[in-house]
């Protein structure tokens, strides 16, 4: 049976393939939650013309199901079967679908039962998770680490960052495809999402941490209280009222007590977790698919192998630093329905040091305490692109609403017009802000640096020229990119160092008559006292804007 294919899953197969044949045989490829990575790997071994045996990966029992139900609706012709706890695949399948725990757990024999000679393709759903020593038990057995290795290594994840902070390139060589959730949702492929952003006044900021999160004990000690719980009732009937909603929780004792909450108030809810038998658990899942249970309360139990695509309403009444747990929340209400035309996400923020709570805004690249106030991150997409092609001196990422960022745009702040405050402890050249973690330089002569950070945390430094862009470096640290930068650029074009030196005494004097020409023709209202140095501050990001929009 052929399945049908959008053009970025056959873009993706005919990438991973290209990556292939140039050498790259441990491939990492980054899909937003619900846009069909299961549907690319159910593909490959047509798409491969496989001889051997392909190995899928994953780690939860539902993630199993879901692979084997769909390899072997597009693979009709191959035996698929499952090797987890009480089943177990027969040697000679086509296909083996196996539980990570069962199969890389320590002392374990069931991976003895394998041939590593036989398998050539191997996959990893939410691979994630893959630096774990169960996965690289199981990768050393069937020879993946080797260098000299002919076979394949494909992993899919809806975001590479891992909340303990591990890199994802102890397994992977590189993210050879990659779809963002914005990206995803302009192109039609999920639902739009709007948010509310709902403010408490209980103090996380006691709240200890471990591996980059909150230890769920202690914030189930300051989250789950009544005043609380009660809050999180008001606002889903003030926003979501009657819309199937997922309640995202703490613990178990947080999933009860809300749960209990909902209940008081006459809404008709479940809780669903861990401990419940598995065919209550299933049970209730079917209530809420048909409409019989209107909002799920639970704690890590629905973020992942859960595609239940008619979910409409999230709440985040679980704060979380970590935006691998966040995109996989938010993920359960963005898959396509025909009775839905919007997802709504509603984050509960409480108290915290600055810059720690993962928002909708915060994965979307908007500034920490943006309140999109029921529009959608599209709408916002659309606003800030216009600033940034129209104002883009403004610094976007202070904006706080769509209200403030119009207000931003109303006239020059000449003291955003300056070195970004994040750099000025390693900067000592005019560099401006061109978007969230981006940095640019301008060269003159069609060139221009710029510094942005990647999805696997790296910051990659990368000289545009005349539309064409080459990667010159990726370093650990903004910081090393920008010295890196700075050092290029003393030593190859030292024609321009007077121009880009932040300590240039000609920065002070008053524009020049040709500068403010050249502001005034873009229809730039040009403010009081503008100096030499802000002037070329905003003909430096217009330029770089330009070299941009030449590339694309």
């Amino acid at each position: 049976m052929s399945v049908t294919l959008r053009d970025y899953q056959k873009e993706c197969l005919d990438t991973i393939l290209a990556r292939y044949k140039q050498g790259v045989r441990k491939q990492l490829v980054c899909l937003p939650t619900g846009t069909g990575k299961t549907v690319v790997f159910a593909s490959f071994p047509d798409f491969f013309r496989m001889k051997k045996k392909m190995l899928v990966l994953a780690h939860r029992e539902e993630l199993l199901d879901q692979a084997k139900e769909k390899i072997a609706r597009a693979n009709p012709e191959l035996a698929v079967e499952v090797e987890q706890a009480g089943r177990t695949a027969d040697p000679g399948c086509d296909v083996v679908v196996a539980s990570v725990p069962t199969l890389g757990r320590k002392g374990s024999g069931r991976l003895g039962r394998f041939d590593p000679d036989e398998f050539y393709l191997i996959v990893v759903d939410e691979a994630h998770h893959a630096v774990a020593s169960t996965y690289r038990r199981i990768f050393e057995r069937l020879g993946l680490m080797e260098k000299e290795t002919k076979k394949l290594l494909v992993g899919f994840t809806a975001t590479p960052k891992r909340g303990d902070g591990a890199g994802l390139d102890k397994v992977f060589d590189e993210i050879t495809f990659s779809r963002s959730l914005p990206e995803m949702i302009a192109g039609g492929y999920l639902a739009p999402l709007t948010g509310y952003r709902v403010e408490t006044d209980i103090d996380l900021r006691q709240v200890k941490k471990r591996m980059g999160d909150y230890i769920a004990s202690h914030l189930s000690r300051a989250v789950n209280v009544g005043e609380r719980n009660d809050l999180v009732v008001d606002i889903y009937k003030k926003y979501l009222t009657g819309r199937k909603t997922l309640c995202f929780c703490v613990d178990v004792a947080h999933t009860h007590s809300l749960a209990d909450a909902f209940s008081k108030a006459g809404i008709s809810v479940r809780p669903v977790t861990g401990e419940m038998d598995r065919a209550e658990r299933k049970k209730v899942l079917r209530d809420f698919s048909g409409g019989r249970v209107t909002v799920l309360t639970n704690c890590m139990v629905l973020t992942e192998g859960y595609d239940e695509a008619s979910v409409e309403g999230i709440i985040l009444a679980r704060p979380t630093r970590s935006s691998l747990l966040y995109t996989q929340m938010i993920g359960r209400a963005t898959r396509l329905h025909q009775e839905k035309d919007k997802a709504t996400v509603i984050d509960i923020v409480d108290v915290t040091r600055e810059h720690e709570l993962v928002t909708l805004p915060v994965l979307f690249g908007f500034s920490d305490g943006f309140d999109l106030a029921g529009k959608t991150t599209d709408e916002v997409e659309k606003a800030l692109q216009w600033v940034a092609d129209n104002r883009p001196w403004v610094r976007t990422d202070l904006a706080l609403s769509l209200d403030d960022l119009r207000y931003r745009c109303r006239k020059i702040d000449l003291y955003e017009l300056s070195l970004p405050p994040e750099l000025g402890s390693c900067a000592r050249f005019s560099w401006t802000t061109i978007g969230k973690n981006s940095y640019g330089l301008n060269l003159t002569k069609g060139q221009s640096i710029t510094i942005a950070a990647t999805i696997l945390g790296k910051w990659e430094v990368i000289l545009r020229s005349r539309g064409k862009d080459t990667i010159m470096t990726a370093t650990d640290t903004v910081r090393q990119a920008i010295a890196y930068a700075e050092h290029h650029v003393t030593e190859h074009r030292p024609d321009i160092l007077r121009l880009v030196d932040l300590r240039g005494k000609w920065r002070t004097h008053p524009a020049t008559k040709k500068q403010l020409s050249i502001i005034s023709e873009k229809g730039i209202e040009i403010p009081e006292n503008l100096t030499k140095g802000q002037a070329s501050h905003i003909i430096s990001m217009l330029s770089i804007k330009k070299q941009k929009n030449q590339k694309a």
